[in-house]
């Protein structure tokens, strides 16, 4: 039986009265109120305002009808579903749509009337007392028929005389029949038996010429669809340039689609369902067109004029084996109703045609469009329903397992492919995704140019390998349709999962979001918010997330996973900033968020993040279990995330062996899915690996390679430290410099936004130890300034650090002793893991300095002892160096010798400046304390010219003061640095600490000790 067409565009208005509230304080019989400059006529449900009359749907004049009763006073959500919809089971959505729908009805100017109490309900406040009219006062607005913008001109009674609650059926507030499913005949009633020769075959239904539409009203710009699936999804087949394309609106057509069918009967609602997924995909893929949700409805009450599509769908009444699909919406002339009805195998034809109709009406400009045909079988809908939903609601895992089934029986269904696409790209299963997507591509076909452009995005946006192009394709539609902000959020995105925030910032930029409606706004903010945090930019994250979380729970209900992020991300970064002091309470309210929005994972996944923002604690059940998760689902990418999160962990609690292990399997993981971005992010990781252990050479072999790469980001940043630190340490200070600026330089060269406030006070800490080994002592001081100005605890500790370098070097040993002996007890209450065992190295080397070798000698060996087995030769040999210093400093030489061969075995075969210059002073106080004075002189010249040849003034001027003990002052390859020279540096630098003074202090005298003075003296007695 082919399927039969019903189209209701009746608009005849009953007359009579609709029954007021019992306690109505208004006289019986009264046709109007007047409230202000509005009038209510109570027969007709219509409010008239200067310039237009406004026809309501029942339940929403119902709702009217309470509120004019009981105006000023509070009316809980609970009471008002129960007075609306009494003795009716019905979502809490209803209600947000129809108090949406009165405040629409009401008009801008009134729009305020009705005041939403968070968590409460809402109260009427009209500005002027509620008076009925006279029928004298009634002129001109009591006549009926007059021109109407009605949200549902939906008639009291219609042309076949059917009653009020028969015609109530299909409004926003449906009552039990249709939350049941069961139809309720609304328009004259075409005889079943005659159906089948009096309706067109499916093929002649999908080539009748449309009934004829204007124009829509102008819409406001809207927000874009909440979920994050929709927030682009791909193509590889990108065209490089827009193709011709239909004029776009001014602003985008916004589309809401609720389904107001019976939620708790499957059997029923899947044509519903169906209907929405098919229908919901041709919209989205139009460029002017933007798809809402009911969340967003709740949110942007005064902002929003969509177009509502009120779907429906059930058994027909008196013909079990039929079944009908329905759409409402609001047409050009007036309220419009397309129904359909078939058998059940027929539902497909039903829903493709019911689409191709619904689409004509809402996008006239569209009418004839090219589109696929829906090649599903009735049997696998009923299944892929059930998906769909899984898919809707963001749980990726579930949605996949129930496309791959469907696709099992239904092969050519191209949406499922598409849709299976999307949900495996999300768990970052990149191959089967690439390949599903080819299928879908293949199947929906034909498509129009410019829908074929936008699914090239979506094609693209699943290639992990692709992001930025992907970021590229959605900045050509956001070119091509700058109405639809969207594709300007999705270019930003990408650019962002590309690893280019500065990127993903500068495009967010472009557009005016503070005047957007709320949703849109919720989900800039959020981004914004992701977007800082990649940039490791706390306090901005912080700002946004706040802003976003506010505007979320302003919002209410369909909007708990966005405030969830939001909190989250605000938590995150507070952990971030300040530790264990952090309020930790906002991950489990980010968890309950999660719950309640059904994202069971995510939630799990707000707890983990929560453990791993501290110091491990003994195994987790919970880690355990979402990874476990996380596998079992496919979700690559959060797995990757977990892995790497838990390493450092471990890596911060000092446990080296899980730390790798878990290092690599996210490596692995990384390469498996194909994520770049991922691998580059762990190649830093790895590279940080390479300076501990000393691995020199292959550190600066994995620089070259990630510079490849064109890394972004904070990450970036990170590079140009690394880097800056290999120059540092072999003497290459003016290279350091310019390697710390490469990022910052960058920017401004792209005209993107500067730095982070902490990451330019983590870099001024590096910067300042370069200018201090030049003998810049007054830029090292202001680049101190900078590095203290943060309250970013690591970088604070260095900043201290660094100060305490200043005040030694400034020969201010008074001063900096204090500072060191603080520093020391900090130390002792660190994890026994790499950041105490380079702190602890850094003070070790200040406390010699200071003449403090018992503390010296104290933080090198237990520091030595931790590292005896660590993998990390470089920082071993570090702490064996300071030892030896130590065993120097106090004349035991044959301990000196050993520590220092033992520390030379550690180090690379090319040697580092920053360690041969401390052993080679080392070995030549040695020589000199055996006698050895001619290799002692071979040393320090050595040492000395290589010190002169790198610009190493700190070196220079060591080496300066070890003259005088050893006394070569006369040596004619040293006449450039005479007594007066060396004075001269000394006043120039301001460094007077600078000095082995305390390294040379047990030096016999004989063995070549002798005081600057004697050194004088004999030079006077050796001219006369």
């Amino acid at each position: 039986m082919t399927p039969a067409i019903i189209i209701d565009t009746t608009s005849t208005d009953s007359t009579g009265p609709i029954n007021a509230p019992a306690e109505s304080p208004w006289p019986p019989h009264t046709r109007r109120l007047q409230v202000d400059d509005l009038t209510i006529d109570l027969w007709y449900r219509q409010l008239a305002s200067p310039g237009q009359t406004v026809e309501l749907p029942q339940r929403v004049f119902d709702l009217l009808q309470l509120f004019l009763a009981q105006p000023h006073t509070l009316h809980t959500r609970a009471a008002l579903l129960e007075r609306v919809w009494p003795g009716v089971v019905v979502e809490d959505a209803n209600l947000s749509q129809s108090i949406w729908m009165l405040r629409k009805a009401l008009g801008e100017p009134r729009r305020h009337w009705v005041r939403t109490l968070a968590k409460s309900g809402y109260v009427f406040e009209p500005p002027a007392p509620i008076l009925p009219l006279a029928v004298d006062d009634m002129g001109a607005a009591g006549i009926p028929g007059g021109a109407s913008t009605g949200i549902a001109d939906e008639p009291a009674r219609d042309a076949a005389g059917l009653d009020t609650e028969q015609a109530d059926a299909a409004n926003v507030g449906v009552d039990a029949q249709a939350e049941a499913g069961v139809d309720v005949p609304e328009c004259p009633a075409i005889d079943p038996a005659a159906a089948s020769a009096a309706t067109p075959s499916a093929t002649a239904l999908r080539s009748r010429p449309d009934r004829a539409s204007g124009q829509r009203r102008g819409l406001l710009i809207v927000a874009m669809a909440l979920s994050a699936l929709a927030l682009g999804i791909a193509s590889l087949f990108f065209a490089a340039k827009p193709p011709t394309s239909p004029p776009a609106p001014a602003s985008p057509i916004a589309v809401a689609m609720i389904d107001v069918g019976n939620h708790n009967n499957d059997e029923a609602r899947w044509p519903a369902t169906l209907l929405r997924a098919w229908l919901g995909w041709k919209l989205d893929a139009l460029p002017e067109v933007v798809v809402l949700t009911e969340a967003h409805l709740a949110a942007d009450t005064a902002a929003l004029s969509p177009n509502i599509v009120l779907l429906s769908s059930g058994q027909v009444t008196n013909a079990p084996d039929q079944r009908f699909v329905r759409a409402r919406f609001d047409g050009v002339d007036g309220s419009r109703q397309i129904e359909l009805r078939g058998s059940t195998a027929q539902v497909p034809q039903l829903v493709d045609e019911l689409s191709r109709q619904v689409l004509a009406e809402l996008v006239p400009a569209r009418r004839d469009e090219l589109w696929p045909a829906l090649s599903v079988d009735a049997g696998s809908a009923r299944d892929y329903a059930l998906a769909y939903e899984a898919y809707s609601q963001r749980d990726m895992s579930a949605s996949a397992t129930g496309l791959a089934s469907v696709l099992a029986q239904a092969p050519r269904f191209g949406l499922a492919h598409l849709q299976l696409a999307m949900s495996l790209a999300r768990l970052g299963q990149a191959n089967p995704a690439l390949a599903h997507m080819q299928h879908a591509r293949e199947l929906l076909s034909p498509l129009s140019a410019d829908v074929a452009w936008v699914m090239d995005a979506m094609q693209l946006s699943i290639d992990p390998q692709r992001r930025a192009e992907t970021a590229t394709a959605f900045s050509d539609l956001a070119a091509q349709y700058p109405q639809n902000l969207s594709y300007r959020l999705e270019q930003s995105r990408y650019q962002l999962r590309a690893g280019d925030p500065e990127a993903a910032l500068a495009t967010l930029s472009r557009a005016d979001w503070e005047t957007q409606p709320t949703g849109v706004r919720i989900q800039w903010l959020v981004l914004l918010a992701e977007i800082e945090m990649a940039r490791i930019n706390p306090d901005a994250v912080r700002l946004h997330a706040t802003e976003a979380e506010r505007l979320a729970h302003a919002a209410g209900q369909g909007w708990e996973h966005e405030r969830a992020t939001a909190l989250l991300l605000k938590a995150q970064s507070d952990a971030y900033q300040w530790g264990e002091l952090a309020d930790r309470s906002q991950f489990d309210e980010a968890a309950r968020l999660f719950t309640e929005a059904g994202a069971d994972i995510d939630a799990l996944h707000a707890k983990v993040t929560a453990e791993l923002s501290l110091p491990p604690s003994g195994p987790s059940a919970q880690l355990d279990s979402l990874l476990a998760q996380t596998r079992a689902g496919g979700y690559r990418s959060m797995e990757i995330q977990l892995l790497r999160r838990v390493a450092f962990q471990h890596y911060n609690a000092g446990d080296l062996v899980e730390y790798r292990k878990r290092l690599e399997q996210a490596l692995a993981c990384a390469t498996h899915a194909g994520d770049a971005v991922a691998q580059l992010s762990l190649d830093v990781s790895l590279l940080n690996e390479d300076l501990l252990a000393g691995r020199f050479s292959s550190a600066e072999e994995r620089i070259r390679r990630i510079r490849k790469g064109h890394l972004k980001g904070d990450l970036a940043t990170w590079l140009d430290q690394f880097e800056a630190f290999t120059l540092n340490i072999n003497g290459d200070y003016a290279g350091a410099l310019q390697a710390l600026d490469q990022t910052a330089q960058r920017l401004a060269r792209e005209g993107r936004a500067p730095l982070p406030a902490v990451t330019t006070a983590r870099l001024a800490c590096v910067r300042a130890d370069s200018l201090l080994a030049q003998g810049k002592l007054p830029q090292a001081r202001q680049q101190l300034a900078d590095c203290a100005d943060t309250t970013q605890p690591f970088v604070r500790d260095q900043a201290e650090g660094l100060g305490t370098a200043i005040d030694l070097l400034a020969g201010d040993t008074a001063s900096a002793v204090p500072r060191l002996r603080a520093r020391n007890a900090l130390i002792q209450a660190m994890p026994d893991a790499p950041d105490r065992w380079m702190v602890a190295l850094q003070n070790g080397y200040q406390l010699a300095r200071a003449g403090q070798l018992d503390d010296a000698e104290r933080l090198y060996s237990t520091t030595r002892a931790s590292l005896q087995k660590s993998g990390y030769d470089w920082l071993l040999a570090d702490a064996e160096i300071g030892l030896a210093e130590v065993a120097t400093a106090r004349g035991q030489w044959p301990q000196a010798r050993r520590l220092a061969d033992s520390a030379r075995r550690h180090l690379p075969d090319d040697g580092i400046w920053l360690q041969s210059q401390r052993l080679g002073q080392i070995a030549t106080l040695a020589a000199l304390a055996d006698g050895q004075r001619d290799r002692a002189h071979s040393l320090f010249t050595a040492t000395h010219a290589r010190a002169h040849a790198l610009g190493d003034v700190v070196a220079q001027m060591e080496l300066h003061s070890l003259m005088a003990a050893a006394g070569f002052p006369d040596d004619p390859l040293l006449a450039d640095c005479d007594a007066n020279a060396r004075a001269a540096q000394i006043a120039a630098t301001g460094m007077r600490g600078a000095t082995v003074d305390w390294l040379a202090r047990a030096l016999p005298q004989g063995n070549g000790r002798q005081t600057m003075a004697a050194v004088a003296s004999d030079r006077r007695g050796a001219t006369e």
